[in-house]
């Protein structure tokens, strides 16, 4: 039976080159963000704590949080693509998720949104948690059938 393109040598180069890439370019948008984050660090305390008001926080700490966003993806999305398992595992992609969907819940301005904006918020992190959940109680299920056929090996 002939191989599939996904099962090749080639393929595999490919997917390893895609990932340095991806790496790259996401490390350079860390980068890139921590300096504007610096910089709107720099204005805001430029302009004094008695300027320092709830916009000057969401620009700052925004900045900051999308930092931490970029960072957590480096360092749980793509590791996964380069590890050898064919698919990446969805528990890290609901993560990053949960952080972006956390990010905009800090930073939403509750009196400017529209209400239906809000429950759609509500139910997106309603559906992302509810997702991790299921995926973690599925990870932690297989891994207890591992320890089990394992121990009745011995």
């Amino acid at each position: 039976m002939k191989r599939l393109l996904f099962g090749t040598k080639g393929y595999q180069w490919f997917e390893l080159v895609m990932v340095a890439a991806l790496t790259l370019m996401v490390s350079i948008s860390v980068v890139m963000t921590m300096i504007h984050a610096g910089y709107e660090l720099y204005l805001v305390m430029g302009g004094g704590l008695q300027d320092f008001g709830h916009d000057q926080f969401v620009t700052v700490f925004g900045a900051f949080m999308t930092v931490l966003i970029a960072l957590e993806f480096n360092h749980t999305v793509l590791p996964e693509i380069s590890s050898g398992t064919p698919v990446v595992k969805v528990r890290a992609v609901i993560l990053v998720a949960l952080l972006a969907l956390a990010r905009k819940l800090v930073l939403v301005d509750y009196h400017q949104e529209e209400y239906t904006s809000l429950i759609g918020l509500g139910v997106l992190v309603l559906a992302a948690t509810a997702a991790y959940w299921v995926v973690r109680k599925d990870e932690l299920e297989q891994h207890r059938e591992k320890q089990q056929g394992t121990a009745e090996e011995d």
